[in-house]
């Protein structure tokens, strides 16, 4: 039997919705690093994308409010819908954040293109990017990235450390 979006509710059609967007995203982002690794040397395409993705870290640091601490990382990744779109689970305190993401679009979407393991885990670690530009355009937070969907493990796990 299908399923309509009537039967699944707004709150999943959301998901849906941006689910498939991320994974459009995804999608350009691999396309563009195969078109310039065919110009470029691979390693010099690799560091252009991470500081490119960097900055977008840094830019999202930005429109974080001040003071920003380890749990106002995962509060707000929950505020705004994220922790849904991922399927996260979140836990802080005073010291940490944890933020563990159980579904992930980008590896969705490259499993999609027929992408090696070992590509989907490079691809995964220059989105990664994003995120430890985030940490770096805060003072006092740090971010480790101790387990990924793309290298096989059921989840991605970021500690954000409060220093």
């Amino acid at each position: 039997m299908e399923t309509t979006t009537q039967e699944i509710g707004p709150k999943e059609e959301m998901i849906q919705k941006v689910r498939a967007a991320i994974q459009d995203r995804a999608t350009w982002f691999a396309l563009l690093f195969e078109e310039f690794s065919r110009e470029l040397p691979e390693e010099k395409v690799i560091e252009l994308s991470r500081k490119a993705i960097h900055r977008f870290g840094l830019l999202k640091a930005q429109k974080d409010p001040e003071p920003f601490r380890a749990k106002d990382w995962v509060l707000r990744h929950k505020a705004k819908g994220s922790a849904d779109i991922f399927d996260s689970d979140i836990e802080y305190d005073e010291a940490q954040a944890i933020q563990k993401m159980k579904f992930c679009a980008l590896v969705e979407a490259w499993k999609a293109l027929g992408l090696s393991k070992e590509r989907i885990e490079l691809f995964c670690d220059i989105a990664m990017e994003g995120d430890r530009g985030r940490a770096d355009g805060h003072e006092g937070i740090r971010m480790e990235l101790q387990e990924t969907i793309a290298k096989g493990c059921e989840f991605c796990k970021l500690i954000i450390l409060q220093e």
